[in-house]
């Protein structure tokens, strides 16, 4: 008999199992009401702020991709043609040197070539081989550091965004419930503390891959300014070794 029981009660526990079952089935299929990060109810229920969210998200990614583009066809992590350069030079060949340069399309290609070429067209001080080649090595970093504000500026303004979409929603909520006097329905503040609460979940989502894509492209901006300063010592010291310089000259 106990046996029996126990069968009995473990098919009805089975039948129970399948039939909760099936109605989840059901619920996920039909029913479900759509999650809150769903573009159509995240619209509707954070209202402009979210919308103006969303177009700083686009704007963000837009600017994410094209730095990646933008990084990966200039090559920053090309310099093998440093050490042949610098060695044409300290041989006097700086015809040779920039040969080697020119053939790549590096910012760190550029810089020195500037400095290369303005030793060629004439006998210039060191200071200013090295000023000609910090000023095309500026106006490098500068176009690789081009829309950098915009993912600054999203970065810092989205959280307070969000920020100020929360507040604004938890002020209409209690304005609510104030209306409803001595009949408060629970639902109704929890409803309008949860839509609050939206904007400013929106605003981080938002900020975070705009300010982490912003100090990885910084940290890759700060490789190719130390490269450009290692670079301009060697080139300057090339020219110092060379044949013919007028410090291996006082030295001979």
């Amino acid at each position: 008999m106990p046996e029996q029981q126990i069968a009995a009660d473990a098919a009805q526990t089975g039948q129970t199992a399948a039939d909760l079952v099936a109605q989840g089935a059901s619920a996920l299929s039909g029913g479900a009401a759509e999650p809150w990060y769903a573009l159509g109810p995240l619209i509707d229920k954070g209202g402009p702020i979210v919308t103006l969210l969303l177009v700083l998200s686009v704007i963000s990614a837009a600017v994410i991709l094209l730095k990646i583009f933008q990084f990966w066809t200039a090559g920053l992590s090309r310099r093998t043609f440093v050490d042949p350069a610098v060695e044409r030079i300290e041989a006097g060949d700086l015809e040779g040197s920039l040969r080697i340069i020119n053939k790549h399309r590096t910012p760190l290609a550029r810089a020195m070539a500037a400095g290369v070429r303005a030793k060629i067209r004439g006998d210039l001080r060191d200071e200013d081989v090295a000023s000609e080649i910090a000023r095309v090595g500026a106006v490098e970093l500068g176009g690789l550091q081009s829309y950098f504000r915009w993912l600054e500026i999203i970065g810092n303004v989205s959280p307070l965004l969000g920020l100020l979409g929360t507040v604004i929603g938890m002020i209409q909520a209690f304005q609510k419930l104030e209306e409803g006097g001595s009949k408060v329905d629970p639902a109704l503040l929890s409803g309008g503390i949860w839509t609050a609460l939206l904007t400013t979940a929106v605003g981080l989502v938002v900020a975070l891959p705009a300010i982490t894509a912003l100090n990885l492209f910084e940290g890759k901006v700060d490789q190719v300014r130390l490269a450009m300063r290692d670079a301009s010592a060697r080139v300057i010291a090339g020219l110092h070794a060379r044949p013919g310089s007028s410090r291996v000259k006082a030295a001979q």
